[in-house]
């Protein structure tokens, strides 16, 4: 979706939250139940929504909590066809009068486009992959049960009222259940994830690298609660580990990860939290660089 802002203006928090606002604004316009339903729903929420992305020099970037004026961009991604249809009947009812709030401040839509895409076509567009590179673009985190609490003396240790912990970390393993959980949840193409989830656990993909290291944020929700999350951003490098190099795990992994562009990764992902870029390299051009270094040697 693409707006236009006649001026700079500033968000009492990270955009996403906003983007979020907007969203259920929207819905809501249109089936106020349906709104409510989703926003009270203790099930895995059915959307996913991305940051404000405002043009600069290198194309769009996202925004945190100031915004400059000229041509936004937010997008959201939808895993249920209801959310479809309110969209659509959202448009055909031109677009609330073609203005619409961003947290306090108007914005005016200037285009709404549309990509449909496919669970098989994620898999089956997918190539193997031996290396690839990450770039988690907005703060990130995964949610953890420490060890301790799952023991067998688990009774006899006072734990807190949750017994999850944010891991500021990108753990493969977390990345990977993370996104596994939202495609088991709205998928009908099945991939055998189980088989890859004991494939990862056994050490299948490890942390090669951080070319130039990973920043944590904390990101408030709203400044005057004490609702707030630290995540991490930055580039990572990532390897399947050659004696444990499988060729289907390999594909399946492509496939999560390209479908992870669209559904955001570890939580908050419905505010904006955890968009990542995929960036693969396949083992056969892998194969090449190893060729062509072998040759200059």
């Amino acid at each position: 979706m693409s707006v236009n802002s006649p001026e700079p203006f500033m968000l009492q928090s990270f955009s996403g939250y906003a983007v979020r606002g907007l969203f259920y604004s929207i819905v809501k316009s249109v089936d106020e139940s349906y709104a409510e339903l989703i926003h009270n729903s203790k099930d895995l929420s059915p959307f996913s929504v991305s940051p404000i992305f405002e043009l600069s020099e290198r194309g769009f970037r996202p925004c945190f909590d100031r915004v400059n004026s000229g041509p936004l961009e937010v997008h959201f991604t939808l895993f249920e066809d209801r959310l479809n249809d309110v969209l659509i009947s959202f448009i055909q009812g031109k677009l609330g009068g073609g203005e619409i709030l961003v947290g306090k401040s108007r914005v005016f839509f200037s285009k709404i486009f549309f990509n449909e895409l496919y669970y098989e076509e994620f898999y089956k567009n997918a190539a193997p992959i031996q290396d690839f590179k990450i770039k988690f673009l907005t703060p990130t985190y995964f949610r953890m049960t420490p060890l301790s609490i799952l023991s067998k003396d688990k009774r006899r240790l006072k734990v807190g009222r949750s017994g999850c912990r944010f891991l500021l970390f990108p753990d493969p393993i977390l990345l990977f259940k993370s996104i596994a959980r939202i495609w088991r949840s709205f998928s009908h193409y099945s991939l055998d994830l189980n088989d890859f989830i004991d494939w990862l656990e056994y050490g299948g993909i490890a942390v090669s690298g951080y070319p130039n290291g990973i920043r944590t944020h904390i990101v408030y929700e709203h400044l005057t609660t004490n609702k707030w999350c630290i995540g991490f951003t930055g580039t990572v490098q990532f390897t399947i580990i050659k004696d444990l190099y499988d060729e289907k795990m390999a594909k399946i992994a492509a496939a999560l990860l390209k479908f992870a562009e669209y559904s955001n990764v570890g939580g908050g992902r419905t505010a904006g939290l955890g968009v990542v870029k995929f960036l693969p390299r396949s083992a056969d051009e892998i194969r090449d660089v190893n060729s062509d270094q072998a040759e200059i040697s």
